[in-house]
């Protein structure tokens, strides 16, 4: 099937988040090629495409080519693919980039990528010039259900998972699934994790979906509703809670707490970010347990849903210690204490819960066997 074909049988869905502005989020197959439906590209000096060099590879001349329909000014900054990329190096190189090709203050960024790339395109367009505008593109089915949304940009430092950014909002977040048919299978689990992520801690009817499916070989229709009801759920909280000050947003922190540690003991390279997250749900779950929260059956629920995804539920060969004190050093902890999120049933997440640490060396020790 063509993409204009796909445009024709499947419409899109937009949503638009309220904040302190507001902004499209627009879900759908081929909606890369309708930009101008969702931006005034008129108002652009130029247009700065940022990708890696795999996706350049797939997409980034179709891409280009229509953006060079909008602007006489497009060019192309692409990073080396992997999470190693997200890094102050590569911002470095990318300010470099804009300034030699004079890149003023009514340049647009557009991101085309993963999470990697959305992060880092994000963070350059919220600090080149004290701000350009800028576009999510996302790729990957993980960065269009999670990354892509909520304006949080930014790169590792030393080894630690997001340590330097800012909350940056873009113009527009154009998803478009026809991007995930290229995806290797374990790149769409990767992506599954964080949607699992959104059914344990906010909807049980999402739980359900994933429960009953079984493998993760969803076709189109499903994918589309699939990224639709997550930016759904992430539109709510972040409507309320845009810069993560009231407490809200950090129920999307679930699963996030041992898996940013996970990523950190391992320097980003054992685990996909999907990945850890699995991990990291499955220490929230038992911890969830131990505390009276929740009942030992929907921790073998949870094991055998993230199993059948293709994701993994231990992670035998890292040391709990090391676990325990990349922990200490999570964005999430302050005056050494860490706020968990844990679920008070299946879809019921519950933020800011403290944790006594040997309870969480003991569900540790238990994943890492």
């Amino acid at each position: 099937m063509s993409t204009h074909e796909a445009m024709a049988q499947y419409s899109s869905r937009v949503i638009r988040i309220e904040a302190v502005r507001s902004w499209p989020v627009a879900v759908g197959i081929g909606v890369i090629n309708q930009l101008d439906q969702y931006l005034d590209f008129s108002r652009y000096s130029s247009i700065v495409l940022i990708t890696d060099t795999n996706v350049k590879r797939l997409y980034g001349q179709n891409v280009l080519k229509a953006l060079k329909t909008y602007s006489k000014k497009t060019c192309v900054f692409s990073l080396p693919v992997g999470e190693r990329a997200k890094s102050l190096g590569i911002v470095d190189r990318a300010y470099m980039f804009l300034l030699q090709k004079n890149i003023d203050r009514k340049g647009l960024i557009c991101t085309l990528g993963g999470g990697v790339v959305g992060d880092l395109g994000g963070y350059v367009a919220a600090t080149y010039l004290r701000g350009l505008d800028y576009i999510q593109l996302p790729t990957t089915l993980l960065a269009q259900v999670d990354s892509s949304i909520g304006g949080k940009t930014g790169v590792n430092f030393v080894g630690k998972k997001n340590m330097i950014g800012s909350f940056y909002q873009p113009k527009a977040i154009i998803s478009d699934i026809a991007f995930l048919k290229s995806l290797p299978q374990a790149e769409m689990h990767n992506g599954l994790g964080e949607v699992m992520k959104y059914g344990l801690a906010l909807d049980e009817d999402l739980f359900g979906i994933l429960e009953q499916r079984g493998k993760g070989d969803f076709v189109d229709t499903e994918l589309s509703e699939i990224v639709k009801r997550c930016a759904d759920l992430k539109a709510n909280i972040i409507e309320v809670d845009e810069l993560e000050r009231s407490g809200e947003r950090a129920i999307l922190n679930f699963g996030h707490t041992v898996g940013h540690a996970l990523e950190t003991v391992n320097m980003l390279q054992r685990y996909r970010h999907g990945e850890a997250v699995a991990i990291g749900m499955i220490a929230a779950v038992r911890i969830s347990e131990k505390v009276g929260m929740l009942d030992v059956s929907s921790i073998h629920r949870v094991e055998r849903v993230l199993r059948q995804l293709g994701l993994p539920t231990r992670c035998q060969g890292t040391e709990p210690d090391d676990l325990v004190k990349a922990i200490s050093f999570d964005k999430k902890t302050t005056s050494g204490q860490t706020g968990w999120v844990l679920l008070n049933g299946i879809g019921k997440g519950v933020v800011n819960q403290r944790v006594p640490v040997n309870l969480v060396k003991e569900v540790l020790k238990e994943i890492c066997r």
